[in-house]
């Protein structure tokens, strides 16, 4: 059996949806979630996978790649006319070698 060399990494993230709904008025929703993440990911211009600040870079630049919709399962609402959704961010909370 061939050991695998692939650095893997347990990414925990947030992401915050900022929107504003005209009987409720401005809100946030946030949804946490982990993503198992290593070097086999397809990054442009990625760092290597040696240590935790690097993974982050990493997967902070293969998210904002991506349409959100393909990270983080969308409000409800998201698509509601009188719901105005502004943006979104995203944010790493914690990096743990596997």
């Amino acid at each position: 059996m061939q050991q695998s060399n692939k650095n893997n990494w347990n990414v925990r993230f947030e992401v915050t949806f900022y929107g504003n709904d005209p009987n409720k008025g401005s809100f946030r929703e946030i949804k946490e979630y982990n993503i198992f993440f290593n070097d086999e990911f397809d990054i442009e211009n990625k760092l290597p996978f040696n240590n935790a600040a690097n993974v982050e870079i990493n997967f902070l630049l293969y998210v904002d790649s991506l349409p959100i919709e393909k990270l983080t399962k969308l409000p409800h609402d998201y698509y509601d006319p009188k719901i105005k959704y502004d943006q979104e961010s995203v944010e790493v909370l914690e990096v743990i070698k596997i």
